[in-house]
């Protein structure tokens, strides 16, 4: 999957609100895949992000402070 545009900040955040960590014992199973699907996204996006640098094929960025 190809994504063009990228904002680090967004992903950053992202990376804070849905952290990799186990589940706990009292999560159902249901709950536990709804945590792995969340953090699977920020997973996704990560890698892009390493892949494209490793590519030299890096999407546009896009953040507030800081310049593309």
């Amino acid at each position: 999957m190809k994504i063009k545009q990228y904002s680090t900040d967004l992903i950053e955040d992202l990376d804070k609100v849905f952290p990799r960590k186990h589940p706990v014992l009292t999560d159902t199973d249901r709950e536990i895949w709804y945590k792995a699907g969340q953090r699977s996204v920020v997973d996704l996006l990560q890698s892009s992000i390493e892949h494209g640098e490793e590519d030299e094929e890096l999407p546009t960025l896009l953040n507030k402070n800081k310049e593309p």
